[in-house]
């Protein structure tokens, strides 16, 4: 009995400490690659800056799926008018909502009985635990940056739909298919071809297309590849950089005051243009990158302690398109 008690004295002790470092393991799965901090990090909040539109961030209490309002038409009782007429009330459409599941994942941190026994005092199990943390959030962010490109059907479609789902002009997303709903197409360019010779023009006229007003893409994102291309059109005196993006230790370049950078995961040939209006990262509340309760656990019959950190969300869009890619860029 004393053994066991010491076991639980320092699963306790190994839960307090992971719980006081649930801070850090999410900045640190989420700020050091380029999508995931756009999404839901450093990287997003300094394009933001302090304007109203910048929070992608969305945090749900619950819910059996997300739901997201979609605006797709216009308001045809707007008409100037005159002393007494009458005055247009007919009931307007052009609502309706895009439904997104709800996606999960986990990783567990184990410790086993040996280690715990070998590795005495606080400091010591410390260091241990910060180990084994460092290497389930480094995974983590890996598997979450591979598929927040995908196109959500890995996995038997359990994990979170990806750009190349998102940013598209046939798949049906959020319940409604581009056939049925022509205003739920992103501007997609396939084929694109050579850099070097197309490159440049594509991305001004995409740019255009999706820009209304002073509203258009904020984020350009592609392959270190493309990125490269890219870098080559420039001279010496044009290579010009976002200080905001520079700033959270990102390489970038711009095009037409929106910043570049590149991802190690974006598919191949591709360039996408986000927009921070049109995007959220939707997370339940008790479930974003933390513990499991009731924390570490010895099971019987198991000379190991386990502890579990859980994710629950997905990425969500409400104007699909305002959201573009070029597709089959070739050096």
């Amino acid at each position: 009995m004393p053994a066991r008690s010491e076991t639980r004295s320092i699963d306790a002790f190994l839960t307090t400490t992971l719980a006081e470092y649930g801070r850090t393991l999410h900045d640190n799965i989420f700020d050091d690659v380029p999508l995931l901090s756009y999404l839901n990090g450093k990287l997003g909040k300094a394009l933001a800056g302090k304007g109203p539109d910048g929070q992608i961030k969305k945090v749900l209490t619950g819910g059996e799926r997300i739901v997201e309002p979609l605006m797709y038409g216009t308001n045809s009782t707007v008409d100037s008018y005159s002393g007494s007429e009458m005055l247009d009330t007919t009931l307007q459409d052009g609502m309706t909502n895009a439904s997104f599941d709800w996606a999960q994942y986990s990783v567990s941190i184990g410790i086993e009985g040996i280690q715990k026994r070998n590795n005495k005092g606080r400091h010591a199990l410390i260091n241990l635990l910060q180990a084994k943390t460092t290497q389930a959030e480094m995974t983590l962010q890996e598997r979450l940056n591979q598929d927040a490109y995908k196109d959500g059907t890995g996995n038997n479609s359990k994990n979170i739909d990806g750009l190349d789902t998102l940013i598209s002009a046939t798949t049906t997303v959020g319940g409604l298919a581009p056939a049925t709903y022509s205003w739920w197409k992103a501007n997609v360019v396939s084929g694109v071809g050579s850099f070097a010779t197309n490159g440049y023009d594509k991305m001004r006229t995409m740019v255009n297309d999706l820009t209304i007003g002073n509203i258009g893409p904020d984020m350009i994102m592609t392959t270190q590849s493309v990125y490269e291309s890219f870098e080559d059109t420039l001279t010496a005196q044009r290579r010009y950089t976002d200080s905001k993006v520079g700033d959270v230790g990102f390489e970038n370049l711009v095009f037409k005051n929106r910043p570049i950078v590149f991802d190690r995961d974006a598919t191949s040939g591709y360039m996408y243009f986000l927009n921070r209006r049109y995007m959220k990262w939707v997370v339940h509340s008790e479930a974003d990158m933390k513990m499991a309760e009731p924390g570490f656990q010895t099971p019987i019959g198991q000379d190991v302690s386990t502890a579990l950190i859980l994710f629950q969300g997905n990425t969500v869009i409400n104007n699909r398109r305002r959201l573009g890619v070029l597709q089959g860029i070739t050096a």
